[in-house]
Parts: structure tokens; C-alpha cells; sequence
């Protein structure tokens, strides 16, 4: 029994050793098949297929390039001289890098056509004849690019008078210490089933993004991806605690105009409550007294951040739908979609979608900021008492604001008289 018992286990060993070996020999040989087919792939070159699918992505992208005159437009919302200018910046920064099989402009090219015309990645893979894991890699890696690109074109606000405002007497010298306009939008988001109530506002599931610009329509502050059940002025409140240089930038003695949704305060000036101040609101009408005619010139100029967030959504489509993509991913595609919309203005200032508008400041490549010593500090806490105080003596710098303006307003078209209805 015992002598069977031992041949039994002798011949399962030699069982298993012989699989083992077995298996081995098969690996060898795979491994060794693949190798020459690889070879062989290598000295016949690529397959009939694949110079086919290779033919069929040169022709798309040259009548992109070579089409109609606005086919580059059309298809990459850009003209052909920013996205050369562009592929040009991400190659020689090493924020792309030409790949085997894909080239830094097709990458480019892909990325644009999603963020312009919120384009499903099934269509962009019919289009460029790649896999949908090819289309989501890449546009993932092209929105970090941008977004790389932020601290070249999005500078924050200088601490000077924009030029807009120095040749419109409109606005000179009564703003001439604004610096830009804020303001926030929504923009539609896509969220777990756990986190939609959350997100909920009265324009629905959004996600509400403060952005501040100057007059000439660049953006210099974006902080996106709070809920769009938040307030404007919250948000702002968030922007302002964080440290330099991710909050915002407040200026001594300077400030931003910004709608009624915010107070006038240290650094801000809002309209007179009240009064009626929407351009549509004056139209046909004069001012009856210096509350009118402020209100009236502070929409006119605050509403050039109305007029840069009607073209960012113009521009980019995708910033108009629900993106099928992780929330992370859509607060870089609103950020990077303000960088390329901050690019364009700053090498193509003629572009179409811009109403001609005429770039006055050159911010082509990175300057430091040399007056940061007179920011205001918002992560001191104030008592309510100060709080008060600081936003009355704002109240009375618009008050005397609003005075200077009916002043020079009456002198020119009302014989002087300074009476108010």
C-alpha cells in the first residue's frame, strides 16, 4: 500500500513538472512568433490598412487647413495663424510631444473640435479613424497643456488704468481707478446622482464660476467649480481668502465694478439699489439725477464682462451643454477654454468672434508683478463695526463718483443746471 501510495505522488510530481515545462515552451514560442512577425512588420513596412487610414487623416486635416477660406474657423473655432502659433508653443515648451503614431496639431486639432463644438469622442473617432481610448487620452492631455499656458496669457489685473478707460470720456476720470469688471456665470454640469441637490440653482444643475476681465475683454481671474447653488458673492468671499497668488488681486485705492449681487465695499463698487441700471432700462430716456447717469455709465462699462462671457460660449460650445465628463475634468475644460480665448485675443486680435476689438496691452510672455506691495489682505479678520465703516467710505467714494459725473454732465448738456428729479 505504501508503495503505491509513493508511486502515485512521484508520477503527480512529474505531472506537474511536465505541465510546467510544457508551458514554458509555449510562452517561448509565442514570445518568439511575435518577435518575427514584428520584425517582418518592420522590413515590409505598414499594412495596406493602415497607410489607408494613414492617407484618410492627412486628407481630413489639410481640408481642414486648405478647405473653404473659414474651414479652419468652422472646424477648430481659430484661424489657421493662432493654431499654427499655438502648435508652435506646445511643442517647443515640451507641453506636447509628437508621438509615434500622432502628431502635436492632431492632438490640437482633436482637443478644438470637442471644446468647440462639443463633439461626442464617437465623432471625433470617425473623423481621425482612432480608438476612443486615443481621443479621451489625448484630450485629456491637451486640456493639461492649456491649462499650463495660464500663467503666460491670464495675468491678473495690473495695477493701471486700462486704456479703454483713459480715451472714453465717459468713463475718464471718473473710473480711473476700475481695473476691470467681475461677474459670474453658469455653466451647465453633469454630477453623481449624490451630489446633484448640491449643485442645484435656479438656472439647474450648473457649476457657477466667478471670472474677472478687463475692458478689452481678457480674462484675468477665473475660479471655477463651485456649486451653482452659491451665491456670487460667496464665491467672490473664496476667491478673496486665498493666498496670493491663487486669490484675487485687490489693489489699494483701486477696484472693480461688479453688478448689484455684490456689495460696494473696499476694493468693489456696485450700482445704486433701486435704480434702474440695465442699458435696455435707459434706452430712449435721460438721466433725471446722478444716480441714473452712474448706474447708466457703470452698465455700460460692467457690461463688457457680459460681452466676454457671451463670446467664451460662443466660441466654445461645450461650455453650453451637460460634458459626459468627470466634474475635475469639466472645471479644467472651463479653464482651459478662458486661456485659449485669452491666447486668441493676444496673437490674433483681429479674430472675427472679438467685434474687431483692438489689443492694447501686450502680455506675450510672463511678466512678474513689481506692486504687490499695495494689495489689500482679505484673510484679516475685520468686526463687523469696521466692516461697516469700510464699506460707508466706499459708498461715499461712489457718491462722489456719481456727483463729478452729474457736474460735467449738466455743464455740457444742461446749461449748468444741476438740478435733480
Amino acid at each position: 500500500m505504501d508503495n503505491d501510495g509513493d508511486c502515485s505522488d512521484e508520477q503527480s510530481v512529474i505531472n506537474m513538472v511536465q505541465g510546467a515545462a510544457l508551458s514554458v515552451l509555449i510562452i517561448i514560442i509565442t514570445v518568439i512568433r511575435r518577435m518575427q512577425a514584428r520584425r517582418k512588420s518592420i522590413r515590409s513596412g505598414p499594412s495596406k490598412e493602415k497607410r489607408r487610414r494613414e492617407r484618410a487623416r492627412i486628407e481630413h486635416i489639410s481640408r481642414i487647413y486648405n478647405g473653404f477660406s473659414d474651414s479652419c474657423v468652422n472646424y477648430i473655432r481659430m484661424r489657421s495663424g493662432a493654431f499654427a502659433k499655438l502648435a508652435s508653443i506646445m511643442r517647443n515648451n515640451n507641453l506636447l510631444k509628437d508621438s509615434r503614431n500622432i502628431t502635436v496639431e492632431e492632438q490640437l486639432i482633436m482637443t478644438l473640435n470637442i471644446l468647440g463644438h462639443k463633439s461626442k469622442n464617437r465623432i471625433v473617432r470617425s473623423h481621425f479613424i482612432r480608438s476612443g481610448e486615443t481621443v479621451s487620452r489625448y484630450f485629456n492631455k491637451v486640456l493639461q497643456a492649456i491649462i499650463c499656458l495660464r500663467g503666460r496669457y491670464m495675468r491678473q489685473a495690473p495695477n493701471d488704468i486700462p486704456q479703454e478707460i483713459i480715451n472714453n470720456p465717459l468713463y475718464y476720470p471718473y473710473f480711473k481707478d476700475c481695473i476691470g469688471m467681475i461677474d459670474g456665470t453658469h455653466i451647465d454640469a453633469m454630477l453623481p446622482i449624490n451630489l446633484v441637490a448640491r449643485f442645484r440653482g435656479r438656472k439647474g444643475v450648473t457649476q457657477n464660476v466667478l471670472a474677472a476681465c478687463t475692458p478689452n475683454k481678457l480674462f484675468t481671474y477665473v475660479l471655477a467649480g463651485w456649486e451653482g447653488s452659491a451665491n456670487d458673492y460667496r464665491i467672490l468671499q473664496d476667491a478673496l481668502s486665498r493666498p496670493q497668488p491663487h486669490g484675487l488681486r485687490v489693489y489699494d485705492g483701486k477696484y472693480y465694478l461688479c453688478d448689484a449681487g455684490y456689495p460696494t465695499m473696499p476694493g468693489f463698487i456696485s450700482p445704486y439699489r433701486g435704480v434702474r441700471y440695465h442699458l435696455k432700462e435707459h434706452s430712449g430716456k435721460t438721466p433725471k439725477n446722478r444716480r441714473e447717469l452712474f448706474n447708466l455709465r457703470h452698465s455700460s462699462l460692467r457690461s463688457k464682462i457680459e460681452s466676454t462671457f457671451g463670446t467664451l460660449k460662443n466660441r466654445f460650445k461645450i461650455l453650453c451643454a451637460k460634458p459626459h465628463y468627470p466634474f475635475p475634468i469639466q472645471v479644467d475644460i472651463v479653464l482651459a477654454c478662458t486661456v485659449l480665448h485669452n491666447f486668441i485675443i493676444t496673437v490674433d486680435p483681429s479674430d472675427e468672434l472679438l467685434n474687431n476689438d483692438e489689443i492694447n496691452e501686450d502680455i506675450d510672455s510672463e511678466v512678474a508683478f513689481e506692486n504687490d506691495t499695495n494689495l489689500v489682505d482679505f484673510t484679516q479678520n475685520q468686526t463687523q463695526r469696521e466692516q461697516t465703516e469700510s464699506r460707508n467710505e466706499w459708498k461715499t467714494l461712489r457718491d462722489d463718483i456719481a456727483w463729478a459725473m452729474w457736474v460735467d454732465y449738466c455743464d455740457m448738456y444742461n446749461h449748468g443746471v444741476i438740478t435733480e428729479t
